[in-house]
């Protein structure tokens, strides 16, 4: 019974979207490949590149554990029904770098969501979804990691601000080098971005382009210490 409300659960989203058999068959493949590695129900809510190219024998789905919608990643079958990667132990560390921003950020007034990268990390067979950011770092060894951070401004968001949330994403990284890119959103334009920014499966540049951003601050934390550079808006000039 539990598969086949997970299922059905599918199907009604993906003939929702306007989706066709082969997009409910290469659904169900997927939450099955996914429940099968890690123990849990998922959902997906559309399929991406599909193979059919000379250079192209793969699906791309993007999905989300049934009982959190902002978890979205992205997940890589072959046209035969295996499993080539999925990203949803990156997105458990993102969250974690997320909760421990927010942690520092709030007392300061300051309204975050944050999605972080991992670079040049081979965990495509990881599968603990309890592990911690210290015990990832420890087992795979990322090069960096590399972020995007929104915030609501409040007419006085300042570069040093950030400081000990990024020293202490440094710290929890056993000292790997921890960048990002912050946009400030107008206060007005916050809310309703944040909703969207906490279900990406994956944040580009281009996103931003929908909003009127107040400024950017790009940070990073490393064996230099904290360093920022603002720029844009007068009112962030020092």
């Amino acid at each position: 019974m539990k598969k086949v409300r997970m299922l059905l659960s599918t199907f009604f989203l993906l003939s929702l979207l306007g989706c066709s058999s082969l997009n409910e068959k290469q659904a169900e493949q997927m939450v099955n490949l996914l429940e099968e590695k890690y123990e849990e129900e998922f959902v997906v809510t559309h399929i991406g590149q599909r193979y059919g190219t000379a250079t192209n024998d793969t699906v791309t789905t993007y999905v989300h554990p049934k009982e959190n919608e902002n978890l979205s990643f992205k997940a890589i079958m072959t046209k035969d029904g295996q499993l080539v990667g999925d990203g949803y132990i990156p997105v458990l560390i993102s969250d974690q770098f997320n909760d421990m921003m927010k942690s520092e950020l709030e007392p300061l007034g300051i309204e975050s969501e944050t999605y972080t990268f991992i670079m040049k990390a081979r965990s495509a067979g990881e599968t603990d979804k309890s592990i911690t950011i210290e015990d990832y770092v420890e087992k795979y060894q990322p090069a960096y990691f590399s972020a995007h951070m929104i915030v609501k401004d409040t007419g006085d968001v300042k570069g040093e601000q950030f400081e000990q949330a990024l020293l202490k994403a440094y710290g929890a990284a056993q000292s790997t080098t921890y960048q990002i890119g912050i946009r400030i959103i107008p206060a007005d334009e916050y809310d309703e971005a944040a909703k969207a920014y906490r279900k990406l499966s994956v944040v580009k540049d281009s996103w931003f382009s929908d909003y009127d951003l107040v400024d950017e601050i790009d940070a990073v934390a490393d064996g230099n210490g904290y360093n920022f550079i603002h720029h844009s808006d007068p009112r962030y000039q020092n």
